[in-house]
């Protein structure tokens, strides 16, 4: 099977196997064909689209030998002096034979044709739909390496502007079904790069004003407002116009529809996108789709689909600050949704005294609105009010009753149909929530429930490692968040604006990939300018990661100053030696970085900051004078060493800003030129 992408890079496979589509121009040919939407383009207009109207004498003769050598790698099984049947002959010119499932665009296109809602597609499928098509794009722009050439950029504008409407009649879909936190995720990025759209910007005023970000609602539409004028002189539209009159007068008319009962499915296998036509061998496009994130998603959707079918199973979903497992969750929880199952959020808060059990009181308040018309609660789940009622347990606590009572409740809450409980940030749980925990865990074994539980590597107690123990014969998923790869960090940042290669580069080396971290660099870059790239440390990452230091030891915080000094990378053996004192403190230092997740072991000998950003916030917490005599410390330590490396002595030399290192940091910096 042949496949074709031109949604971002222009690509071709055979089973899946990329395959070389040979010189630029070449590439042209077969780009120009998807550009025709499998109809024939004749050889003068190839012609003179493949060269810019100014065709060398032998232009027809070199376009023979590219359809050539694209029939040679599109259907390598074909025998000689058979007809092609993908890149065909047809009077006047060429086209492309392919079912519109194998060609990025064409599907694309398709799906949009088919997202109309009617009597037998409703908002919930039509929605999927979109979500299918706005899957076919990739990272970059269609046809990007053609840009200038006037048909590559009149089809990729097309293109562009087909899919800004997708985008738009998705937000409308997630309106009309009251999720307006995934409408503000979705349309601000999008409302920042078309700032001249003015339904885009509608709908994210009315999502804002359902959050009840009032000001921030009228904050969007003064800005088009502004834009409009500054740019075409023109004043917004009437629909515009009568939107902000009524958010000033918080009409009504903003809030949600009457919402009706639960969707319900049966338990069994998720559904998948109703694209027209999907590619045999390839799997179904995610309607949710998670930068960076597909293969964890489908580990978790596998868990969902064998607790409907089997009964209850746990997954333990770990990762660092900001790296997206809460984003993950809802990503699953809204593909969850859409299948039938019911929901359920509890966070277990990071403050002492907090009542106990507090996630449960969450969970029950979110599935009660899961119960049957005229289904009263159960009596022993009183101790459990909605959090924002009153505090009954200083009345009485029953822990006992209170465990039955709730595993009664959900129990009958899943007899609905399948449910998702989500138990988020365990690494603060009190014992009570994890004893409730591992109760459910017995008392709803053979219930459709699945439960997803999040939590820091790095700041588990001993508590939930006992909790895990205690759960192990139940079917577990364990998945541990690393960083987005190079890609996805990429495409996380042109959504937030950063298109420099080198400031790419940069931010994905110094965030290592995770979300949070380039997000909050983007938006210092946007505000300080791109040199803030490359050595700035957004305020409230800094506190974040200050946080992680100040739970290790004094011991392991001084070793680790020590190591920032050096580098990002550094030598076991110079940081001893610049320590200078037993070796066991030094070690057990760098075991308690690496066990927290602040340290990663490249090589034997070696340690490196996980991430640059948290060597610099280690770094720049140290006083002037201290830096100073730790780099004429390691200064010292290279001169005994006679090392080749001219750069690092250079670096520290004039770092430590002596007197007496001053030749050091000029002889480097002579050498270096």
């Amino acid at each position: 099977m042949t496949t074709i992408g031109v949604l971002g890079p222009v690509r071709a496979a055979r089973d899946g196997t990329p395959v070389d589509l040979g010189a630029p121009r070449q590439r042209a040919v077969l780009a120009r064909l998807v550009a025709g939407g499998g109809h024939v383009v004749s050889v003068d207009r190839l012609v003179d689209d493949l060269w810019a109207g100014d065709p060398p004498p032998r232009a027809q003769a070199a376009l023979q030998v590219y359809v050539s050598n694209l029939r040679r790698v599109l259907e390598p099984d074909r025998r000689a002096r058979t007809p092609a049947r993908v890149l065909v002959t047809v009077a006047p010119g060429y086209a492309l034979r392919l079912p519109t499932a194998d060609v990025d665009a064409w599907r694309f296109e398709a799906a949009l044709r088919s997202a109309t809602p009617d009597a037998a597609l409703g908002p919930v499928a039509v929605l999927t739909v979109l979500d299918a098509a706005l899957a076919c794009w990739g990272a970059g722009t269609p046809y990007a390496e053609f840009g200038g050439e006037p048909w590559a950029d009149r089809e990729g504008e097309r293109l562009a502007r087909l899919r800004s409407t997708a985008v738009e009649q998705r937000a409308g879909l997630l309106l009309e079904l009251d999720r307006p936190h995934e409408v503000v995720r979705d349309l601000d990025p999008h409302v920042r790069e078309h700032p001249l759209r003015e339904q885009a910007a509608m709908l994210l005023a009315v999502a804002l004003y359902r959050l009840g970000r009032q000001a921030d609602a009228l904050d969007v539409l003064r800005t088009v407002r502004t834009t409009l004028a500054e740019q075409l002189g023109i004043d917004p539209g009437r629909a515009l116009r009568t939107l902000e009159t009524d958010l000033l007068r918080q009409s009504p008319r903003l809030e949600p529809a009457v919402p009706g009962p639960p969707m319900r499915c049966a338990p069994g296998p998720l559904p998948v996108a109703a694209v027209p036509g999907p590619p045999p061998a390839a799997t179904a496009p995610d309607p949710h789709p998670v930068w960076g994130r597909t293969a964890e998603l489908a580990r978790l959707r596998a868990a969902a689909d064998r607790a409907a079918r089997s009964g209850l199973g746990v997954c333990w979903l770990g990762a660092e600050a900001g790296a997206g497992k809460s984003t993950l969750v809802r990503q699953l929880a809204g593909v969850l949704t859409d299948a039938g199952w019911a929901t359920a959020v509890g966070t277990c808060p990071p403050v002492a005294g907090a009542p106990p059990a507090w996630a449960w009181r969450e969970v029950v308040a979110a599935t009660r609105r899961f119960q049957s018309p005229g289904e009263t609660a159960h009596r022993g789940l009183h101790p459990l009010p909605d959090p924002d009622g009153p505090d009954d347990t200083r009345d009485g606590y029953d822990e006992f009753h209170l465990r039955r009572a709730l595993a009664a409740h959900l129990s009958r809450v899943a007899g609905h149909g399948p449910l998702l409980l989500v138990v988020e940030d365990v690494h603060h749980a009190d014992g009570a929530t994890l004893r409730v925990l591992r109760h459910l865990a017995a008392a709803l074994g053979d219930a459709p429930v699945l439960v997803v539980v999040t939590y820091r590597p790095d700041e588990v107690p001993d508590d939930v490692l006992a909790a895990r123990a205690a759960l192990a014969g139940v079917p577990a998923v364990d998945i541990i968040l690393g960083g987005l790869d190079a890609e996805a960090v990429t495409a996380v940042l042109r959504r937030h604006g950063v298109h420099d290669p080198a400031v790419l580069r940069t931010v994905r080396d110094r965030s290592a990939g995770n979300p949070l971290f380039a997000i909050e660099l983007a938006g210092l870059v946007a505000a300080e300018g791109p040199a803030a790239a490359f050595d700035g440390v957004p305020a409230g990452l800094g506190h974040l990661l200050a946080r992680r230091l100040a739970r290790l030891p004094a011991g392991a915080r001084t070793v680790l100053r020590h190591a920032a000094v050096c580098g990002v990378e550094v030598d076991v053996d110079l940081l001893l030696a610049v320590d200078g004192g037993p070796e066991e403190p030094v070690l057990a230092g760098l075991e308690a970085g690496v066990t927290a997740g602040l340290l990663v072991e490249p090589a034997p000998g070696r340690v490196r900051f996980a991430h640059a950003l948290m060597r610099d916030v280690i770094y720049h917490g140290l006083p002037l004078l201290r830096r100073t005599r730790l780099h004429a410390r390691v200064l010292a330590v290279l001169r005994e060493r006679r090392s080749d490396d001219v750069p690092t002595p250079g670096r520290h030399a004039l770092a430590a800003r002596t007197p007496s290192t001053a030749t050091d940091a000029v002889r480097a910096g002579r050498r270096l030129r």
